[in-house]
């Protein structure tokens, strides 16, 4: 079983100043990497002098969590194995994680290879004028996975299948400028 964008709870309120009302799910929000109306903030995308991993918050991670697993797909976009195009996929993410700080990764978490070719963050990248959508998936798994560090992103979520004990979701939108600011 392999998780791209899977039905779970989900929270997709924006937390800008004010935190959305904590109804004691597990969930992923977004941080302040995101605009209030939920898009992508742009120093988060390929437009951005950094393309910076974006800050999340993790809430109510369920009991018996040993380790969480992070991704983020393109769901607007195929990859060549026709499912949604993977951008990024983080795992080894402690259970005790109350969220991710922006361009930073845990000690302990590892990468995957994404899609695109490379084991680290690529942010949203769409056509000039278009709007795509990028669902962060986080699964909090039973056990940890044992796998090194840029296994492909498909093998690690295939992995983490059988051990998902929650799953939480957040969907971020960006759209690219179009060439001379239309």
């Amino acid at each position: 079983m392999m998780f791209l964008g899977v039905a779970g709870c989900s929270n997709d309120a924006s937390p800008t100043s004010a935190s959305p009302p904590d109804d004691g799910e597990f969930a992923v929000l977004r941080g302040d990497g995101f605009h209030a109306d939920g898009s992508f903030d742009p120093r988060m995308t390929c437009d951005g002098a950094g393309d910076y991993s974006p800050p999340l918050a993790f809430r109510h991670v369920p009991g018996g969590t040993v380790e969480l697993v992070l991704s983020m797909v393109d769901e607007d976009k195929t990859s060549p194995q026709g499912d949604p195009l993977i951008h990024w996929v983080e795992w080894r993410i402690p259970a005790s994680s109350t969220g991710l700080v922006e361009h930073i990764k845990p000690d302990e978490a590892r990468e995957a290879l994404s899609d695109l070719g490379e084991a680290t963050y690529n942010g949203p990248c769409p056509p000039s004028g278009q709007t795509h959508h990028y669902r962060f998936t986080l699964l909090a798994l039973s056990r940890s996975l044992d796998l090194p560090y840029g296994a492909p992103a498909r093998t690690v979520l295939t992995a983490a299948g059988p051990s998902v004990i929650g799953t939480a979701t957040v969907v971020a939108a960006y759209r690219r400028a179009t060439p001379g600011g239309q």
